[in-house]
């Protein structure tokens, strides 16, 4: 699906474009909470869809910007901790291995990448400091995930696209 600019709202539904074309929006999104206006997504089909096809491509870029905000979405201290699983264990290990005393403070970490690509490099100082980032971490994924899971459910019967609008 592709954003569409221009719209001021929530469009969801099926139109009959051509002869043998056919138009899905869904949704509605911002780039910045400070424009006007937004973006709905829109899909072009040679064939009269299902709403079998309907959904599975709306859920397919649910999932895909679930995964964008997921790896891009959190900040910490200014900047973007662009989140993996490999970042997950080893701020998982560091604090396990701190309170064992196998690791000591100043601890440096990698948070991610400048949009440049430069590594967005902290040196954690404490604990305290480095748990909260941790625990922010955890809490982002468990609030992307909800998301994703609440916008499906949303779609529901998807009888807006049924009919031709």
């Amino acid at each position: 699906m592709e954003k569409r600019y221009g719209a001021s709202g929530p469009q969801n539904g099926l139109e009959k474009i051509g002869t043998k074309k056919w138009a899905v929006f869904y949704g509605f999104g911002k780039d910045s909470e400070d424009d006007e206006t937004g973006y709905n997504w829109y899909q072009t089909y040679d064939h009269r869809p299902t709403l079998d096809e309907i959904k599975a491509d709306i859920v397919a870029e649910i999932k895909a910007e679930s995964d964008f905000k997921l790896r891009y979405g959190y900040q910490w201290g200014g900047m973007t901790v662009e989140y993996s699983e490999a970042l997950k264990t080893d701020l998982t290990g560091m604090l396990v291995a701190i309170q064992g005393g196998i690791m000591q403070f100043p601890v440096e970490v990698n948070l991610g990448s400048k949009p440049d690509g430069t590594p967005q490099i902290h040196s954690f100082t404490s604990f305290e400091e480095l748990g909260a980032v941790s625990a922010g971490i955890a809490a982002h994924r468990a609030q992307v995930s909800k998301e994703e899971w609440m916008a499906i459910q949303a779609l529901g019967s998807m009888e807006e696209y049924s009919e031709s609008q």
